[in-house]
């Protein structure tokens, strides 16, 4: 079974989150049983709110230039399906909790007036995945929590997109050497991200 590890970075700030929140980071990383590996990344232009806030640069490392050089949404996105449609067209997303399939993409989406994707439309979520295969597993649990308890060191710097898709490609090839079987546990989308 190949998957597809997934992990958005989005315009953010303290105390809120600017509105729309805005995708400005689209990794994705092959997780294939059969030792392949393959990545996509780009880096995101925000046309909302282009500025990104302080805090943003800080918790994601991603600074004002990486974005004002990137494309937008759209063109990112048909990228992404060019090289998905090439490198695993039958891999099933995983990612590191449901937001990013089930709120992020279906918003972003939404406020560029194109369709969701079908290959979102299942995914598995590690958390998930993890709650329901280890004794000490919560669907609460962290990416950190998660990687300590299959036996893998975290790489890299957490709020990295990259960083974080490449490390939950690693997790749950662990888990996947461990016996856990990844499936589909998308249930939900958010309600109003469009596509409803």
């Amino acid at each position: 079974m190949r998957l597809l590890a997934i992990d958005f970075e989005a315009t953010c700030d303290e105390p809120y989150n600017p509105d729309p929140q805005e995708v400005i980071e689209f990794p994705a990383v092959l997780v294939d049983p059969g030792g392949r590996t393959a990545e996509f990344h780009s880096y995101v232009r925000p046309t909302a709110h282009p500025k990104l806030s302080s805090f943003c640069q800080k918790l994601t490392g991603i600074t004002q230039g990486q974005v004002d050089l990137a494309p937008p949404f759209p063109d990112v996105l048909r990228q992404f399906e060019e090289w998905r449609l090439k490198t695993c067209p039958d891999a099933l997303v995983v990612t590191s909790g449901n937001w990013d399939l089930a709120s992020m993409l279906p918003r972003a989406c939404a406020q560029h007036r194109l369709e969701v994707p079908k290959w979102a439309d299942r995914w598995a979520d590690m958390k998930q995945l993890y709650a329901e295969n280890y004794p000490r597993g919560s669907d609460r649990s962290t990416q950190t929590e998660i990687a300590s308890g299959v036996g893998v060191a975290l790489e890299g710097r957490l709020h990295s997109g990259i960083d974080d898709a490449r490390n939950i490609a690693r997790v749950v090839r662990r888990m996947m050497e461990q016996g856990v079987i990844p499936e589909n546990t998308a249930l939900w989308r958010c309600s109003g991200c469009g596509g409803e």
